[in-house]
């Protein structure tokens, strides 16, 4: 009997699925993707501009810190909205 409960919960389970949730999931999963990313990003640029003297390095620093923290506010806003 315990067998047949525990079919029906997985049933109601696998009906329970919906293409929003299935898309809401994949947005958030890639915004994450997109978020890691851009820190690799933000620590390349810091690589770069350690080994490349240049006149106005910290523009290139200061658009990598912004790209990232867009990348996570927006990633932030997804988990709480969706």
């Amino acid at each position: 009997m315990r067998g047949e409960l525990n079919n029906m919960d997985l049933i109601t389970l696998v009906q329970s699925i919906t293409f929003l949730g299935i898309l809401k999931f994949l947005l958030v999963t890639l915004l994450l993707v997109y978020a890691v990313f851009a820190l690799l990003m933000m620590k390349q640029v810091s690589a770069m501009t350690k080994a490349i003297a240049m006149r106005d390095d910290f523009v290139i620093r200061m658009l990598g810190i912004i790209n990232f923290c867009f990348a996570v506010g927006v990633f932030l806003m997804a988990l709480l909205l969706l």
